[in-house]
């Protein structure tokens, strides 16, 4: 059998260079489409928050918000019950994003389950599932 790191790795980079072709011009990068979802599905969320829902470090998370904040995506406002705390909120553009962003997903994932039964892709997204929470589970800091 071979390396499922391996294979995890070289299916997530050709989905970054999938993503890349697809978002080229949008001033969404490779990289940024799964912070853009969760904060249009959770505006308001910290950057606190964000490390933890996504599984990322605190300089990844500022990183990438700082590019979507750049392209007009996003805006970060101090809490009004702790001005230290950062939210995250979409802007209208943020917003319009997510139709293109949806579709660029159920194109990957066709992509990647082409020839695929019905069945095969249940069982692929169940197996994938069960795999993300053994990893989940490991983590010594839970979010």
């Amino acid at each position: 059998m071979q390396s499922l790191n391996r294979l995890i790795g070289a299916i997530s980079r050709c989905a970054a260079l999938w993503r890349t072709e697809r978002l080229a011009g949008t001033g969404v990068g490779p990289h940024d489409h799964p912070y853009l979802f969760y904060i249009c599905h959770h505006p308001g969320v910290s950057q606190d928050a964000l490390c933890r829902a996504l599984y990322v470090n605190k300089s990844s998370v500022t990183r990438h918000i700082a590019h979507l904040e750049e392209e007009g995506f996003i805006t970060r406002r101090p809490a009004e019950n702790d001005r230290r705390v950062l939210q995250v909120f979409p802007t209208e553009k943020g917003m319009e994003a997510l139709p293109l962003l949806r579709q660029v997903a159920a194109e990957w994932n066709a992509a990647i389950t082409g020839g695929f039964s019905e069945q095969e892709r249940e069982l692929f997204s169940d197996l994938l599932e069960r795999a993300m929470q053994n990893a989940k589970d490991k983590l010594e800091v839970k979010p």
